[in-house]
């Protein structure tokens, strides 16, 4: 028996929510586009399409014994 290590790549959608100061809700869509924001969202929910899940990267690491 061998033992390998597989990467993956799989398509994914997070659901993020974020807090933000504006004085209209055209300004805070804005924020949040333009990236002022940045990694200030909290993400809530992530769905991974495994039906797009393809090899990307195989590696052996080891033969074990019987």
């Amino acid at each position: 028996m061998k033992v390998f290590r597989i990467t993956t790549e799989v398509k994914a959608t997070k659901t993020i929510q974020y807090v933000v100061e504006a004085n209209s809700e055209d300004e805070a869509k804005e924020l949040i586009s333009s990236g002022v924001e940045g990694d200030d969202g909290e993400q809530i929910y992530e769905e991974v399409d495994l039906k797009t899940e393809k090899i990307i990267d195989i590696k052996f690491i080891e033969e074990l014994e019987d």
